[in-house]
């Protein structure tokens, strides 16, 4: 076997290495919309989120924290010092943070109750709700994101929980020496439709180039075609110039419409994919864009 040196066995390598210099707590209803993917374009910009809103400031000293717990079950065997077969039983995670902000949102989790029916005075702005004497079971959508460096270098590492619901919150004090807060701690559940209770996500710009020092391979998504413009029907003589709108259109190596390659395409960005037309029939035709990974989905046009 070939001689290593020390740095070789060790292949220690920092810029691997996360430092979470802030963060955020997004929730959303039990019905909210979490996005296949959360950013887009070979800049990979982190998109909008309009299905959650923001839980504000959270504590410096008590940041999400995340807590998995593994249970396990060992068979014993007559004889054997050790069990010789442990399966894995369950697997839970709850996160525990303090939130800092006094809004509607912090008091639902805290009181355990939905606020959002509750008014304020028209004249004094007076704010009255009641804890409940008997709550009920709520759920919520969840994503914890921290982000490491900033600009072409921001690293987002996500957590989300689909199904999420208060199982403690902590002791409130009105001292004089802190803020009012609002220490709360979720489990996650797992959602039916999506099949999980948590989700990882490491996203951003920042990690195109470290995602094969981490382990990972890349493979491009297939375009998605979702519109066009302008739209309405193309003439059955062809030579139009369209532009198609979607998603994962860098790497395209060619468009077909009714099986007939387009004359002419060209991508302006990953989501906008220019093309001429080839004569058609009348009638209604596929379009699809192939790129290395393989074909989009057809996206039907109307020639008349």
């Amino acid at each position: 076997m070939p001689a290593v040196t020390f740095d070789q066995l060790a292949a220690w390598k920092p810029e691997l290495i996360r430092r979470p210099n802030k963060g955020f707590v997004l929730i959303g209803d039990d019905d909210a919309t979490i996005p296949a993917s959360f950013t887009s374009g070979v800049s990979a910009e982190f998109q909008s989120l309009t299905d959650f809103e923001s839980l504000g400031f959270t504590a410096k000293d008590a940041p999400p924290t995340f807590r998995p717990e593994v249970e396990s079950n060992d068979i014993e065997a007559w004889g054997a010092l050790e069990p010789p077969r442990t399966d894995i039983i369950s697997r839970k995670v709850t996160v525990s943070t303090t939130l800092l902000q006094t809004q509607r949102r912090s008091l639902e989790l805290y009181s355990g109750m939905d606020l959002s029916s509750v008014t304020a005075d028209a004249t004094t702005k007076e704010i009255q709700y009641a804890d409940p004497t008997s709550p009920s079971t709520r759920y919520h959508r969840l994503i914890f994101g921290m982000v490491d460096g900033d600009g072409a270098d921001a690293i987002y590492i996500l957590r989300i929980l689909p199904r999420a619901i208060v199982t403690e919150v902590g002791e409130q004090s009105w001292s004089q020496e802190g803020a009012l807060s609002y220490a709360v701690t979720w489990a996650g559940k797992i959602d039916s439709t999506l099949g999980y209770s948590l989700k990882n996500v490491i996203c951003g710009p920042g990690v195109s180039n470290l995602v094969s020092q981490m382990g990972f391979s890349a493979t491009a998504s297939v375009p998605t075609i979702t519109s066009h413009l302008p739209a309405g029907t193309l003439a059955a003589a062809g030579g139009e110039s369209v532009v198609l709108l979607g998603s994962h259109f860098v790497g395209t190596t060619g468009v077909t419409v009714g099986g007939t390659a387009a004359t002419d395409f060209t991508i302006v960005n990953d989501t906008t994919l220019a093309i001429t037309t080839p004569a058609k029939t009348a009638g209604a035709h596929n379009v699809i864009a192939t790129n290395s990974t393989g074909p989009s989905t057809a996206y039907s046009v109307t020639y008349a």
